[in-house]
Order: C-alpha cells, then structure tokens, then sequence
C-alpha cells in the first residue's frame, strides 16, 4: 500500500473514531430516553442482503457511495501515462463514479421478503490525449491536452426475493436470487462537439448498464454474541447472454466478511474485508476503436481486487429519526491485480439511510 494511502486510511479512521466520539454523547442521552433501537443490526453501511423482515414490515433505504480512481495499472505494476501512449490516443488521468441507490423491502412472510432497488449513476472521467507537436532533432516533441467525458442517467433495475433459512437472535443464514433487468442505456454517445466521441458511443466503463439480464445469487451468514457480531456473504453477478451492441461484461464473484462491535444500544462499528473477481468483456461494441484509450478495449476489463473498509451505524427508534438506522463507511483497496491496463481504485467512500415501518 502506497503512503498516500496509508496516510488516507489514517485520516479516514480519525474521522470515524471522532464521529463516534460525538455521537457516543449523544446516544448516552438518548439512551437514557429509550429511544435506541431494541434489535440493533450492526451490519456495514456497504453490504446489502443481510437480513429478512418479520411480515408485512417495509424498509425504505437510500445509499449514496462515491469511488474514486488515478493513476494507471498492468495487471498490479503502476504505468506512467507514456507507456499508455505506446498503444492508445489517449490515457485516463482520473476517473468518478457516483452512485444513487433507492431500494425497498417488504416481508412478505417472517422468512421471506421481496426487494427492488433502482440506480442513479453518474460517471466522469478525465484524459489526456496524445499529441505530436513537431520534431526537434529528429525525435518527436509531443503535447498532451486533456478530454473530459461525463454520463448520467438511471442504471439497471435489480428485484429480488430472500429466503431466511436460519432467522434467530443469534444466528441469520440468507439465501437470495435477483435478476438485474436491463433499464440503463448502453448507447450513451458524446455531442457532436466532442473530440474522440463527436456523436458516437462513449466506451463500455461510461455506460450506465449492463445491456443483459443478469442473474443475482447472494449467500449471506451472520452471527451475533452480545456486542459483538461477525458476517460473511458470498454474491455473484452471472450474465446470460450478449446485449444488442454485441458484447457481454464479464461474470463478477464477490466475498465479503466484516465483525462488528456494538459500544452503544445506538452505536456500533465495524471493520471489513471485501475480496472481488470479475472476467474480461466478451465481443464489442463495433462502433468504438479499441485502441482510442485503454476503457475502449474490452480486453482491459475485470481482474482481482480486494478492499479493506472501516465504518460505523447509528439506529434510533424514537423522534424524527424514529426506527431509522444511518451509516458510513470508508474503503481502500489493498490488492489490484487488473486485466490489461486499467485505472487503479483509490478510495470509496459510502453513506446509507434507512427506515423500517
């Protein structure tokens, strides 16, 4: 791990451990009035599909979560941007992705419960292109001037059902099947002024779906002890088939496992490794030149991450906030070994709402 990271890390867990601070006064309080939630679940703000709801009660949820790239990765070696311009026109300087996530629940017996959760994105991305200005000596004096690219709209629609197999005070064992239904466009395109996309298809990493029915299994184990509480889930994202451009993003397999530490009826905190391995591209969307930059290039897709993510939950059932439970969670990768060249992940930062009735 870079020291820039280190340092991020660092200031990130001072962050939390201040909030914490703030908020732990401010629960002793409302402690003392009852009005902290009597069955806290301590799970991380950035993991869904951990629990099932007792019939007839709705969740409403809504989480906001922010990744940020820089720089620039071959499998796990970092690459100066020349070296990008050995094989491409451009190469990618920075990269945002915001991400809108608006889902509801409702317990249709006290073991299975039905879920549908609809995105916003939002994608940017920063690059310079390549240009050779004149020659001097008889070698090149080259230039480079920069290219920005931004896309939004509402991603894929993803339905779910959950089964609780094992749904006790102590023990949770999940078990659900989604499908992710393909609402978000794969055909976003830049204006008729723009310098490498004049009117043509932005590269499949701007897109804001998948083009395809995707099926979604998820396994999730929780166990809970008095304060302390430990978590696994095991997800999946299988693609069926290719979408009408011709190409199908790669099959993703994620691991997750947290433990929990609950200081307050309120409060709790948690640590969190995620482990993440997802296939290249298959096929292509004809209209794009692979070779304009290293996201045109279905080949520079997929590979194997893993993150680690502190965090912290706050659950009232009383006043405004009534039956309302608020986290926040900080990521940074600690491993990336990436298909190709690709931008390297720098932090995600993920903030979430929800409230049952």
């Amino acid at each position: 791990m870079e020291i820039k990271q280190i340092l991020k890390a660092f200031i990130g867990l001072l962050f939390i451990l201040n909030s914490s601070a703030i908020l732990a006064q401010c629960t002793a309080e409302c402690t003392r009035h009852s009005c902290c939630s009597s069955s806290p679940d301590a799970t991380p703000a950035s993991v869904m599909i951990s629990h099932v709801h007792a019939k007839g009660e709705w969740m409403l949820s809504y989480k906001y979560m922010n990744m940020s790239m820089n720089g620039i990765l071959n499998g796990n070696q970092i690459v100066d941007k020349s070296d990008v311009f050995n094989q491409y026109l451009m190469s990618p300087e920075t990269m945002r992705m915001d991400m809108h996530m608006l889902m509801g629940m409702f317990g249709l017996t006290d073991k299975l419960t039905v879920m549908a959760m609809v995105n916003y994105n939002q994608n940017t991305m920063d690059m310079s292109m390549f240009l050779a200005t004149g020659h001097t000596h008889g070698g090149a004096n080259d230039a480079s001037m920069m290219h920005h690219m931004h896309t939004s709209g509402l991603g894929d629609l993803k339905l779910s059902v959950l089964y609780g197999l094992v749904n006790t005070p102590q023990y949770q064992l999940v078990l659900s099947a989604g499908v992710s239904v393909p609402v978000g466009s794969v055909k976003v395109q830049g204006t008729s002024d723009d310098v490498m996309y004049p009117n043509r298809r932005y590269p499949y990493a701007m897109q804001l779906g998948s083009g395809t029915f995707d099926v979604l299994p998820c396994v999730s184990y929780v166990f809970q002890k008095q304060n302390v509480s430990f978590g696994v889930q095991t997800s999946a994202v299988i693609r069926t088939n290719y979408n009408v451009l011709g190409y199908q993003l790669g099959n993703e397999a994620t691991v997750n496992t947290w433990l929990a530490f609950q200081w307050l009826p309120c409060l709790s905190s948690s640590v969190r490794i995620e482990g993440n391995i997802a296939d290249k591209i298959q096929g292509n969307d004809p209209t794009i030149f692979a070779f304009n930059e290293p996201s045109a290039n279905p080949a520079n897709y997929g590979g194997q991450r893993v993150s680690g993510a502190i965090g912290s939950v706050l659950q009232l059932r009383e006043g405004f906030l009534k039956n309302s439970r608020l986290g926040v969670e900080f990521v940074l990768p600690v491993y990336q070994n990436l298909n190709g060249l690709q931008m390297k992940a720098a932090q995600t930062v993920v903030a979430s709402w929800s409230m049952g009735f």
